[in-house]
């Protein structure tokens, strides 16, 4: 599932940088959720959060880790389903390229993914 995460202030729902984040880890969850009832074992980077909350103090994650562990459960994925936004994302442009280099199937949201 590709969607922007970092916030950018391009959502109208809100001004809220920490909100914003939280609507688009909600927005990838809910995609991925969909995938996995049409049959699909998604890879959603809005649950990396989870790496976040468990570093001890002193540990850090960097944002290019982040982004090369999603670059690799891509490499090894089926399809790239791309959410409203994913343009305005660096990541998101970066995976898709990827996907296109790999000759990846690319679904523009996710009523036009096949499935059950």
């Amino acid at each position: 599932v590709a969607g922007p995460l970092t916030p950018r202030g391009n959502r109208v729902d809100t001004e809220n940088a920490a909100i914003e984040y939280l609507l688009n880890v909600r927005d990838l969850v809910s995609a991925a959720v969909a995938l996995i009832h049409k049959g699909y074992a998604p890879f959603c980077p809005g649950l990396d959060m989870q790496y976040f909350l468990s570093l001890r103090p002193g540990e850090m994650i960097s944002e290019t880790q982040i982004k090369d562990l999603s670059m690799a459960f891509l490499e090894v994925s089926d399809i790239i389903v791309l959410l409203p936004g994913w343009e305005v994302s660096e990541g998101c442009q970066a995976e898709y390229q990827r996907a296109v280099e790999l000759g990846m199937p690319s679904f523009y949201g996710i009523r036009s993914v096949p499935g059950a």
